[in-house]
Protein backbone atom coordinates (compact mmCIF):
# COMPACT_ATOMS: atom_id res chain seq x y z
CA UNK A 1 0.00 0.00 0.00
CA UNK A 2 2.84 2.36 0.88
CA UNK A 3 4.53 1.75 -2.49
CA UNK A 4 1.26 2.37 -4.33
CA UNK A 5 0.85 5.75 -2.60
CA UNK A 6 4.40 6.78 -3.46
CA UNK A 7 3.91 5.77 -7.09
CA UNK A 8 0.65 7.76 -7.25
CA UNK A 9 2.37 10.81 -5.78
CA UNK A 10 5.18 10.60 -8.35
CA UNK A 11 2.69 10.32 -11.22
CA UNK A 12 0.76 13.31 -9.83
CA UNK A 13 3.92 15.42 -9.63
CA UNK A 14 4.92 14.38 -13.15
CA UNK A 15 1.48 15.33 -14.45
CA UNK A 16 1.61 18.72 -12.75
CA UNK A 17 5.06 19.40 -14.23
CA UNK A 18 3.80 18.55 -17.72
CA UNK A 19 0.71 20.70 -17.19
CA UNK A 20 2.93 23.58 -16.04
CA UNK A 21 5.08 23.14 -19.15
CA UNK A 22 1.96 23.21 -21.36
CA UNK A 23 0.72 26.38 -19.65
CA UNK A 24 4.10 28.09 -20.13
CA UNK A 25 4.14 27.26 -23.83
CA UNK A 26 0.58 28.55 -24.19
CA UNK A 27 1.51 31.82 -22.47
CA UNK A 28 4.53 32.25 -24.74
CA UNK A 29 2.38 31.59 -27.81
CA UNK A 30 -0.20 34.16 -26.69
CA UNK A 31 2.49 36.73 -25.86
CA UNK A 32 3.96 36.35 -29.35
CA UNK A 33 0.57 37.46 -30.76
CA UNK A 34 0.54 40.72 -28.75
CA UNK A 35 4.00 42.12 -29.54
CA UNK A 36 2.42 45.46 -30.50
CA UNK A 37 1.24 45.87 -26.86
CA UNK A 38 4.35 45.55 -24.65
CA UNK A 39 2.31 45.87 -21.42
CA UNK A 40 0.23 42.85 -22.40
CA UNK A 41 3.37 40.90 -23.27
CA UNK A 42 4.94 41.70 -19.89
CA UNK A 43 1.72 40.67 -18.12
CA UNK A 44 1.60 37.33 -19.93
CA UNK A 45 5.30 36.60 -19.40
CA UNK A 46 4.91 37.50 -15.72
CA UNK A 47 2.45 34.61 -15.35
CA UNK A 48 5.26 32.13 -16.08
CA UNK A 49 6.26 31.07 -12.56
CA UNK A 50 9.67 29.53 -13.31
CA UNK A 51 11.09 30.97 -16.56
CA UNK A 52 14.51 29.61 -15.59
CA UNK A 53 13.19 26.08 -16.21
CA UNK A 54 12.35 26.80 -19.84
CA UNK A 55 14.54 24.99 -22.34
CA UNK A 56 15.53 25.34 -25.99
CA UNK A 57 13.13 27.24 -28.21
CA UNK A 58 10.83 28.25 -25.32
CA UNK A 59 13.73 29.74 -23.37
CA UNK A 60 14.97 31.70 -26.41
CA UNK A 61 11.41 32.90 -27.20
CA UNK A 62 10.93 34.13 -23.64
CA UNK A 63 14.23 36.06 -23.72
CA UNK A 64 13.39 37.65 -27.10
CA UNK A 65 9.81 38.64 -26.17
CA UNK A 66 10.85 40.06 -22.79
CA UNK A 67 13.69 42.17 -24.22
CA UNK A 68 11.52 43.38 -27.11
CA UNK A 69 8.82 44.49 -24.64
CA UNK A 70 11.42 46.35 -22.55
CA UNK A 71 12.66 48.12 -25.68
CA UNK A 72 9.15 49.26 -26.63
CA UNK A 73 8.59 50.51 -23.08
CA UNK A 74 11.80 52.55 -23.30
CA UNK A 75 13.59 50.72 -20.48
CA UNK A 76 15.74 48.16 -22.23
CA UNK A 77 18.75 48.96 -20.00
CA UNK A 78 22.39 48.01 -20.48
CA UNK A 79 22.45 44.32 -19.51
CA UNK A 80 22.76 42.00 -22.53
CA UNK A 81 22.73 38.64 -20.70
CA UNK A 82 19.05 37.93 -21.47
CA UNK A 83 19.09 38.73 -25.19
CA UNK A 84 22.28 36.70 -25.63
CA UNK A 85 20.29 33.58 -24.65
CA UNK A 86 18.03 34.17 -27.66
CA UNK A 87 21.00 35.11 -29.85
CA UNK A 88 22.91 31.91 -29.00
CA UNK A 89 19.88 29.73 -29.76
CA UNK A 90 18.69 31.40 -32.97
CA UNK A 91 22.20 31.65 -34.43
CA UNK A 92 22.37 27.82 -34.33
CA UNK A 93 18.79 26.62 -34.66
CA UNK A 94 16.55 29.23 -36.34
CA UNK A 95 18.30 31.90 -38.46
CA UNK A 96 16.02 34.52 -40.02
CA UNK A 97 13.73 37.14 -38.49
CA UNK A 98 14.16 35.93 -34.83
CA UNK A 99 17.94 36.10 -35.22
CA UNK A 100 17.71 39.55 -36.82
CA UNK A 101 15.51 40.78 -33.95
CA UNK A 102 18.03 39.46 -31.44
CA UNK A 103 20.89 41.34 -33.13
CA UNK A 104 18.72 44.49 -33.37
CA UNK A 105 17.87 44.44 -29.64
CA UNK A 106 21.52 43.79 -28.76
CA UNK A 107 22.36 46.89 -30.82
CA UNK A 108 19.85 48.93 -28.79
CA UNK A 109 21.56 47.76 -25.58
CA UNK A 110 24.97 48.76 -26.97
CA UNK A 111 23.53 52.20 -27.76
CA UNK A 112 22.43 52.49 -24.13
CA UNK A 113 25.97 51.58 -23.10
CA UNK A 114 27.33 54.33 -25.36
CA UNK A 115 29.15 51.86 -27.61
CA UNK A 116 27.95 52.97 -31.06
CA UNK A 117 30.67 50.99 -32.86
CA UNK A 118 29.42 47.65 -31.53
CA UNK A 119 25.82 48.77 -32.10
CA UNK A 120 26.64 49.47 -35.75
CA UNK A 121 28.33 46.08 -36.11
CA UNK A 122 25.44 44.01 -34.69
CA UNK A 123 22.85 45.97 -36.71
CA UNK A 124 24.76 45.11 -39.88
CA UNK A 125 24.65 41.47 -38.74
CA UNK A 126 20.90 41.83 -38.20
CA UNK A 127 20.47 43.17 -41.73
CA UNK A 128 22.49 40.24 -43.13
CA UNK A 129 20.39 37.73 -41.15
CA UNK A 130 17.11 38.90 -42.71
CA UNK A 131 15.88 37.02 -45.81
CA UNK A 132 16.51 39.14 -48.91
CA UNK A 133 12.87 39.24 -50.06
CA UNK A 134 11.35 39.84 -46.63
CA UNK A 135 9.68 43.23 -46.04
CA UNK A 136 9.32 42.85 -42.29
CA UNK A 137 9.08 45.78 -39.88
CA UNK A 138 12.30 44.51 -38.32
CA UNK A 139 14.09 45.50 -41.54
CA UNK A 140 12.72 49.03 -41.22
CA UNK A 141 13.82 49.29 -37.56
CA UNK A 142 17.30 47.97 -38.36
CA UNK A 143 17.65 50.45 -41.24
CA UNK A 144 16.55 53.26 -38.93
CA UNK A 145 19.16 52.39 -36.31
CA UNK A 146 21.86 52.08 -38.99
CA UNK A 147 20.87 55.45 -40.44
CA UNK A 148 20.90 57.04 -36.98
CA UNK A 149 24.31 55.54 -36.11
CA UNK A 150 25.86 56.61 -39.43
CA UNK A 151 24.32 60.05 -38.86
CA UNK A 152 25.97 60.30 -35.44
CA UNK A 153 29.35 59.30 -36.88
CA UNK A 154 29.09 61.85 -39.73
CA UNK A 155 28.60 59.37 -42.59
CA UNK A 156 25.58 61.19 -44.01
CA UNK A 157 25.39 59.46 -47.38
CA UNK A 158 25.41 56.00 -45.79
CA UNK A 159 22.74 57.21 -43.39
CA UNK A 160 20.64 58.45 -46.33
CA UNK A 161 20.86 55.03 -48.02
CA UNK A 162 19.36 53.32 -44.97
CA UNK A 163 16.67 55.99 -44.58
CA UNK A 164 15.70 55.37 -48.21
CA UNK A 165 15.35 51.66 -47.36
CA UNK A 166 13.00 52.74 -44.57
CA UNK A 167 10.98 54.69 -47.16
CA UNK A 168 10.43 51.48 -49.16
CA UNK A 169 8.85 49.83 -46.16
CA UNK A 170 6.70 52.91 -45.44
CA UNK A 171 5.46 52.95 -49.01
CA UNK A 172 4.53 49.25 -48.80
CA UNK A 173 3.04 49.49 -45.27
CA UNK A 174 1.51 52.94 -44.63
CA UNK A 175 1.93 53.60 -40.93
CA UNK A 176 1.62 57.11 -39.53
CA UNK A 177 4.38 56.94 -36.93
CA UNK A 178 6.83 55.17 -39.23
CA UNK A 179 6.11 57.72 -41.98
CA UNK A 180 6.86 60.61 -39.61
CA UNK A 181 10.17 59.12 -38.42
CA UNK A 182 11.27 58.45 -42.00
CA UNK A 183 10.37 61.92 -43.28
CA UNK A 184 11.94 63.74 -40.32
CA UNK A 185 15.16 61.70 -40.48
CA UNK A 186 15.60 62.18 -44.23
CA UNK A 187 14.92 65.92 -43.86
CA UNK A 188 17.74 66.17 -41.27
CA UNK A 189 20.18 64.38 -43.57
CA UNK A 190 19.34 66.57 -46.56
CA UNK A 191 19.87 69.64 -44.36
CA UNK A 192 23.35 68.40 -43.45
CA UNK A 193 24.08 67.72 -47.14
CA UNK A 194 22.93 71.30 -47.99
CA UNK A 195 20.14 69.97 -50.20
CA UNK A 196 17.56 72.41 -48.88
CA UNK A 197 14.81 71.71 -51.41
CA UNK A 198 14.72 68.01 -50.53
CA UNK A 199 14.94 68.83 -46.82
CA UNK A 200 11.97 71.24 -47.10
CA UNK A 201 9.95 68.59 -48.94
CA UNK A 202 10.44 65.97 -46.24
CA UNK A 203 9.93 68.45 -43.37
CA UNK A 204 6.61 69.48 -44.87
CA UNK A 205 5.55 65.84 -45.05
CA UNK A 206 6.69 65.26 -41.47
CA UNK A 207 4.80 68.25 -39.99
CA UNK A 208 1.57 67.11 -41.63
CA UNK A 209 1.98 63.70 -39.99
CA UNK A 210 2.88 65.30 -36.64
CA UNK A 211 -0.30 67.35 -36.70
CA UNK A 212 -2.33 64.27 -37.63
CA UNK A 213 -0.92 62.59 -34.54
CA UNK A 214 -1.63 65.74 -32.47
CA UNK A 215 1.84 65.40 -31.00
CA UNK A 216 3.15 68.82 -29.99
CA UNK A 217 6.69 67.51 -29.39
CA UNK A 218 6.96 66.21 -32.98
CA UNK A 219 5.43 69.43 -34.32
CA UNK A 220 7.83 71.57 -32.29
CA UNK A 221 10.88 69.70 -33.61
CA UNK A 222 9.76 70.15 -37.22
CA UNK A 223 8.93 73.85 -36.74
CA UNK A 224 12.38 74.51 -35.33
CA UNK A 225 13.98 72.73 -38.29
CA UNK A 226 11.79 74.67 -40.73
CA UNK A 227 12.70 77.91 -38.99
CA UNK A 228 16.38 77.01 -39.32
CA UNK A 229 15.84 76.07 -42.97
CA UNK A 230 14.19 79.44 -43.72
CA UNK A 231 17.02 81.38 -42.06
CA UNK A 232 19.70 79.37 -43.93
CA UNK A 233 17.97 79.99 -47.26
CA UNK A 234 17.49 83.72 -46.50
CA UNK A 235 13.70 83.68 -46.36
CA UNK A 236 13.21 85.95 -43.34
CA UNK A 237 9.44 86.24 -43.78
CA UNK A 238 9.04 82.46 -43.66
CA UNK A 239 11.44 82.28 -40.71
CA UNK A 240 9.31 84.87 -38.87
CA UNK A 241 6.18 82.91 -39.64
CA UNK A 242 7.66 79.67 -38.26
CA UNK A 243 8.89 81.58 -35.20
CA UNK A 244 5.32 82.80 -34.60
CA UNK A 245 4.11 79.22 -34.84
CA UNK A 246 6.76 78.16 -32.34
CA UNK A 247 5.58 80.86 -29.97
CA UNK A 248 2.07 79.47 -30.29
CA UNK A 249 3.28 76.13 -28.84
CA UNK A 250 2.98 75.38 -25.12
CA UNK A 251 6.72 74.90 -24.51
CA UNK A 252 7.84 77.97 -22.49
CA UNK A 253 11.53 77.55 -23.33
CA UNK A 254 10.88 77.56 -27.09
CA UNK A 255 8.62 80.57 -26.73
CA UNK A 256 11.31 82.35 -24.75
CA UNK A 257 13.89 81.66 -27.44
CA UNK A 258 11.53 83.02 -30.11
CA UNK A 259 10.91 86.25 -28.17
CA UNK A 260 14.65 86.55 -27.50
CA UNK A 261 15.37 86.36 -31.22
CA UNK A 262 12.77 89.12 -31.82
CA UNK A 263 14.36 91.32 -29.11
CA UNK A 264 11.38 91.18 -26.77
CA UNK A 265 13.31 90.74 -23.52
CA UNK A 266 10.33 91.10 -21.20
CA UNK A 267 8.38 88.24 -22.84
CA UNK A 268 11.59 86.18 -23.16
CA UNK A 269 12.33 86.72 -19.46
CA UNK A 270 8.78 85.71 -18.53
CA UNK A 271 8.91 82.44 -20.46
CA UNK A 272 12.50 81.66 -19.33
CA UNK A 273 11.28 81.99 -15.73
CA UNK A 274 8.50 79.49 -16.54
CA UNK A 275 11.10 77.19 -18.13
CA UNK A 276 13.07 77.11 -14.87
CA UNK A 277 10.31 74.84 -13.52
CA UNK A 278 10.68 72.34 -16.35
CA UNK A 279 11.16 68.69 -15.19
CA UNK A 280 14.36 68.34 -17.26
CA UNK A 281 17.52 69.60 -15.57
CA UNK A 282 19.12 70.56 -18.87
CA UNK A 283 16.16 72.83 -19.74
CA UNK A 284 16.31 74.50 -16.30
CA UNK A 285 20.04 75.07 -16.60
CA UNK A 286 19.73 76.67 -20.03
CA UNK A 287 16.83 78.86 -18.84
CA UNK A 288 18.91 80.21 -15.95
CA UNK A 289 21.84 80.83 -18.28
CA UNK A 290 19.67 82.83 -20.69
CA UNK A 291 18.21 84.81 -17.77
CA UNK A 292 21.71 85.70 -16.55
CA UNK A 293 22.54 86.88 -20.07
CA UNK A 294 19.35 88.96 -20.28
CA UNK A 295 19.90 90.68 -16.91
CA UNK A 296 23.68 91.01 -17.10
CA UNK A 297 23.59 94.73 -17.96
CA UNK A 298 20.23 95.91 -16.60
CA UNK A 299 20.29 94.06 -13.27
CA UNK A 300 23.79 92.72 -12.48
CA UNK A 301 22.83 91.50 -8.99
CA UNK A 302 19.93 89.47 -10.37
CA UNK A 303 22.15 88.19 -13.16
CA UNK A 304 24.63 86.86 -10.55
CA UNK A 305 21.80 85.00 -8.83
CA UNK A 306 20.71 83.42 -12.12
CA UNK A 307 24.34 82.59 -12.94
CA UNK A 308 24.73 80.82 -9.59
CA UNK A 309 21.55 78.86 -10.24
CA UNK A 310 22.88 77.98 -13.67
CA UNK A 311 26.10 76.67 -12.12
CA UNK A 312 24.15 74.60 -9.60
CA UNK A 313 22.01 72.97 -12.30
CA UNK A 314 25.04 72.64 -14.54
CA UNK A 315 26.89 70.77 -11.79
CA UNK A 316 23.80 68.60 -11.22
CA UNK A 317 23.58 67.91 -14.93
CA UNK A 318 27.30 67.08 -15.01
CA UNK A 319 26.84 64.77 -12.00
CA UNK A 320 24.02 62.97 -13.81
CA UNK A 321 26.19 62.60 -16.87
CA UNK A 322 29.00 61.24 -14.71
CA UNK A 323 26.55 58.80 -13.12
CA UNK A 324 25.45 57.66 -16.57
CA UNK A 325 29.08 57.31 -17.56
CA UNK A 326 29.80 55.24 -14.45
CA UNK A 327 26.81 53.04 -15.24
CA UNK A 328 28.05 52.56 -18.79
CA UNK A 329 31.54 51.73 -17.55
CA UNK A 330 30.08 49.33 -14.98
CA UNK A 331 28.01 47.65 -17.68
CA UNK A 332 31.09 47.41 -19.91
CA UNK A 333 33.09 45.97 -17.00
CA UNK A 334 30.37 43.41 -16.30
CA UNK A 335 30.28 42.53 -19.95
CA UNK A 336 34.05 42.04 -19.94
CA UNK A 337 33.81 39.88 -16.82
CA UNK A 338 31.09 37.79 -18.47
CA UNK A 339 33.25 37.38 -21.57
CA UNK A 340 36.23 36.33 -19.45
CA UNK A 341 34.04 33.89 -17.55
CA UNK A 342 32.73 32.44 -20.81
CA UNK A 343 36.30 32.12 -22.08
CA UNK A 344 37.37 30.41 -18.84
CA UNK A 345 34.37 28.05 -19.11
CA UNK A 346 35.29 27.25 -22.71
CA UNK A 347 38.88 26.50 -21.69
CA UNK A 348 37.73 24.35 -18.78
CA UNK A 349 35.32 22.47 -21.03
CA UNK A 350 38.10 22.00 -23.58
CA UNK A 351 40.38 20.61 -20.85
CA UNK A 352 37.66 18.21 -19.71
CA UNK A 353 36.93 17.23 -23.32
CA UNK A 354 40.53 16.51 -24.25
CA UNK A 355 41.12 14.86 -20.89
CA UNK A 356 38.11 12.61 -21.47
CA UNK A 357 39.32 11.82 -24.99
CA UNK A 358 42.80 11.03 -23.66
CA UNK A 359 41.47 8.76 -20.92
CA UNK A 360 39.16 7.05 -23.41
CA UNK A 361 42.04 6.45 -25.83
CA UNK A 362 44.21 5.18 -22.98
CA UNK A 363 41.51 2.76 -21.84
CA UNK A 364 40.93 1.63 -25.42
CA UNK A 365 44.66 1.15 -25.95
CA UNK A 366 44.95 -0.82 -22.71
CA UNK A 367 41.98 -2.97 -23.69
CA UNK A 368 43.45 -3.64 -27.13
CA UNK A 369 46.85 -4.47 -25.58
CA UNK A 370 45.35 -7.00 -23.16
CA UNK A 371 43.17 -8.44 -25.92
CA UNK A 372 46.21 -8.93 -28.16
CA UNK A 373 48.23 -10.46 -25.31
CA UNK A 374 45.39 -12.80 -24.42
CA UNK A 375 44.98 -13.80 -28.02
CA UNK A 376 48.73 -14.35 -28.36
CA UNK A 377 48.79 -16.45 -25.18
CA UNK A 378 45.88 -18.48 -26.47
CA UNK A 379 47.69 -19.14 -29.76
CA UNK A 380 50.82 -20.22 -27.85
CA UNK A 381 48.77 -22.61 -25.73
CA UNK A 382 47.12 -24.00 -28.83
CA UNK A 383 50.50 -24.39 -30.49
CA UNK A 384 51.89 -26.12 -27.41
CA UNK A 385 48.89 -28.40 -27.29
CA UNK A 386 49.34 -29.18 -30.98
CA UNK A 387 53.00 -30.04 -30.45
CA UNK A 388 52.09 -32.19 -27.45
CA UNK A 389 49.43 -33.99 -29.48
CA UNK A 390 51.90 -34.62 -32.28
CA UNK A 391 54.49 -35.97 -29.84
CA UNK A 392 51.85 -38.14 -28.20
CA UNK A 393 50.86 -39.52 -31.59
CA UNK A 394 54.50 -40.18 -32.45
CA UNK A 395 55.02 -41.87 -29.08
CA UNK A 396 52.00 -44.04 -29.57
CA UNK A 397 53.15 -44.99 -33.02
CA UNK A 398 56.65 -45.77 -31.76
CA UNK A 399 55.28 -47.75 -28.83
CA UNK A 400 53.14 -49.81 -31.18
CA UNK A 401 56.07 -50.47 -33.48
CA UNK A 402 58.22 -51.21 -30.47
CA UNK A 403 55.85 -53.90 -29.35
CA UNK A 404 55.98 -55.46 -32.79
CA UNK A 405 59.70 -55.09 -33.30
CA UNK A 406 61.45 -53.98 -30.09
CA UNK A 407 64.97 -54.20 -31.37
CA UNK A 408 64.38 -52.02 -34.43
CA UNK A 409 62.51 -49.22 -32.64
CA UNK A 410 64.47 -49.04 -29.40
CA UNK A 411 67.12 -46.68 -30.79
CA UNK A 412 64.48 -44.49 -32.47
CA UNK A 413 62.48 -44.30 -29.23
CA UNK A 414 65.54 -43.08 -27.37
CA UNK A 415 66.18 -40.52 -30.09
CA UNK A 416 62.62 -39.19 -29.87
CA UNK A 417 62.88 -38.94 -26.08
CA UNK A 418 66.13 -37.00 -26.48
CA UNK A 419 64.48 -34.61 -28.98
CA UNK A 420 61.57 -34.06 -26.60
CA UNK A 421 64.00 -33.41 -23.79
CA UNK A 422 65.96 -30.88 -25.83
CA UNK A 423 62.71 -29.14 -26.82
CA UNK A 424 61.74 -28.65 -23.17
CA UNK A 425 65.22 -27.43 -22.30
CA UNK A 426 65.09 -25.01 -25.24
CA UNK A 427 61.74 -23.64 -24.02
CA UNK A 428 63.19 -23.03 -20.58
CA UNK A 429 66.23 -21.26 -22.04
CA UNK A 430 63.89 -18.76 -23.73
CA UNK A 431 62.41 -17.65 -20.39
CA UNK A 432 63.58 -14.77 -18.20
CA UNK A 433 64.88 -17.27 -15.64
CA UNK A 434 67.69 -18.30 -17.99
CA UNK A 435 68.92 -14.68 -18.11
CA UNK A 436 68.93 -14.52 -14.31
CA UNK A 437 70.84 -17.79 -14.05
CA UNK A 438 73.40 -16.58 -16.61
CA UNK A 439 73.83 -13.33 -14.65
CA UNK A 440 74.41 -15.28 -11.42
CA UNK A 441 76.92 -17.53 -13.21
CA UNK A 442 78.83 -14.48 -14.49
CA UNK A 443 78.89 -12.96 -11.01
CA UNK A 444 76.83 -9.80 -11.79
CA UNK A 445 73.42 -11.10 -10.68
CA UNK A 446 71.72 -11.41 -7.30
CA UNK A 447 70.69 -14.86 -5.93
CA UNK A 448 66.99 -15.66 -6.01
CA UNK A 449 64.86 -14.39 -3.13
CA UNK A 450 62.48 -16.69 -1.24
CA UNK A 451 59.54 -15.46 -3.30
CA UNK A 452 61.46 -15.87 -6.55
CA UNK A 453 62.56 -19.35 -5.56
CA UNK A 454 58.93 -20.41 -5.06
CA UNK A 455 57.84 -19.01 -8.44
CA UNK A 456 60.94 -20.47 -10.14
CA UNK A 457 60.26 -23.92 -8.69
CA UNK A 458 56.56 -23.84 -9.68
CA UNK A 459 57.23 -22.86 -13.30
CA UNK A 460 60.02 -25.42 -13.87
CA UNK A 461 57.98 -28.27 -12.41
CA UNK A 462 55.05 -27.30 -14.65
CA UNK A 463 57.29 -27.18 -17.74
CA UNK A 464 58.89 -30.60 -17.15
CA UNK A 465 55.64 -32.23 -16.09
CA UNK A 466 56.34 -35.63 -17.73
CA UNK A 467 59.76 -35.99 -16.12
CA UNK A 468 58.33 -34.96 -12.75
CA UNK A 469 55.71 -37.72 -13.03
CA UNK A 470 58.43 -40.25 -13.92
CA UNK A 471 60.47 -39.32 -10.82
CA UNK A 472 57.39 -39.38 -8.55
CA UNK A 473 56.47 -42.81 -9.92
CA UNK A 474 59.85 -44.24 -8.93
CA UNK A 475 60.21 -42.29 -5.70
CA UNK A 476 56.76 -41.27 -4.28
CA UNK A 477 58.31 -39.49 -1.25
CA UNK A 478 60.53 -37.26 -3.39
CA UNK A 479 60.34 -33.57 -2.38
CA UNK A 480 59.87 -30.56 -4.66
CA UNK A 481 63.37 -29.37 -3.82
CA UNK A 482 64.76 -32.73 -4.94
CA UNK A 483 62.67 -32.52 -8.13
CA UNK A 484 64.03 -29.04 -8.86
CA UNK A 485 67.57 -30.27 -8.20
CA UNK A 486 67.12 -33.16 -10.64
CA UNK A 487 65.71 -30.89 -13.39
CA UNK A 488 68.47 -28.29 -13.05
CA UNK A 489 71.06 -31.08 -13.13
CA UNK A 490 69.38 -32.39 -16.27
CA UNK A 491 70.01 -28.97 -17.91
CA UNK A 492 73.73 -29.35 -17.16
CA UNK A 493 74.04 -26.58 -14.53
CA UNK A 494 76.98 -26.94 -12.09
CA UNK A 495 76.23 -27.75 -8.47
CA UNK A 496 77.45 -24.37 -7.22
CA UNK A 497 75.03 -22.54 -9.58
CA UNK A 498 72.13 -24.79 -8.60
CA UNK A 499 72.86 -24.11 -4.93
CA UNK A 500 72.67 -20.33 -5.60
CA UNK A 501 69.37 -20.77 -7.43
CA UNK A 502 67.51 -22.90 -4.88
CA UNK A 503 69.11 -21.27 -1.84
CA UNK A 504 71.16 -24.02 -0.16
CA UNK A 505 74.76 -25.14 0.28
CA UNK A 506 76.72 -27.33 -2.12
CA UNK A 507 77.30 -29.99 0.56
CA UNK A 508 73.56 -30.28 1.04
CA UNK A 509 73.14 -30.89 -2.70
CA UNK A 510 75.80 -33.61 -2.67
CA UNK A 511 73.96 -35.32 0.19
CA UNK A 512 70.70 -35.11 -1.75
CA UNK A 513 72.38 -36.57 -4.84
CA UNK A 514 73.70 -39.50 -2.86
CA UNK A 515 70.23 -40.15 -1.38
CA UNK A 516 68.57 -39.91 -4.83
CA UNK A 517 71.12 -42.35 -6.24
CA UNK A 518 69.95 -44.89 -3.70
CA UNK A 519 66.22 -44.29 -4.30
CA UNK A 520 66.18 -44.03 -8.13
CA UNK A 521 66.99 -46.64 -10.71
CA UNK A 522 70.36 -46.49 -12.38
CA UNK A 523 68.82 -45.53 -15.73
CA UNK A 524 66.74 -42.69 -14.26
CA UNK A 525 69.58 -41.39 -12.12
CA UNK A 526 71.91 -41.44 -15.13
CA UNK A 527 69.33 -39.45 -17.15
CA UNK A 528 69.37 -36.53 -14.72
CA UNK A 529 72.97 -36.66 -13.54
CA UNK A 530 74.79 -37.46 -16.79
CA UNK A 531 77.26 -34.55 -17.22
CA UNK A 532 80.90 -34.81 -16.38
CA UNK A 533 80.58 -32.13 -13.73
CA UNK A 534 77.77 -33.88 -11.97
CA UNK A 535 79.54 -37.20 -12.34
CA UNK A 536 82.54 -35.73 -10.54
CA UNK A 537 80.22 -34.49 -7.80
CA UNK A 538 78.80 -37.97 -7.46
CA UNK A 539 82.22 -39.54 -7.16
CA UNK A 540 83.19 -37.02 -4.49
CA UNK A 541 80.13 -38.04 -2.49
Amino acid sequence: MKHVMLLSLCLLLLGSCRQGSKNDLALLQEASLHTAQPDSVMDLLGQIVRPDRLQGKARAGYALLYTEALNKQGRIGMNDSLIRIALDYYSKEAPGIPLAKSYFLLGRIYQQQGNDTLALKVNLQALAALPSQTQDRTRMLVNYDLGYLYHQKGFYRQALLHYREMQKYVDAHPDTLDCYITAYSMGNIFMLLNRYDSAYHYYQGAIVLARQLKNESYERYILRQLNLHARLTGNQVQAQWYAEELRATTDPYLKAESFQELGNTDSASFYFLKATKDPQISTRAMAFQNLSQLYRKAHPDLAFVYADSFQIYKDSFYALRQTDKIERLTAAYRQEIDLQKEEADRRENAIYLWGGIGITLLLCGTGVFFFVQRKKRRYLLLEKQLVANRLAAIKEYVAEQNRRNPEEWSAMYQEIAAIEMQTLIGQFQQTAWQKRINAIQKGNGKPFSKKEQAVFQKEILALFDELVKRLQAEHPQITKDDLLFCLLSLMNYPTSLIAACIGCKETTLRTRKHRLKEKLSKETFGLFFHSSINQQDTEEV
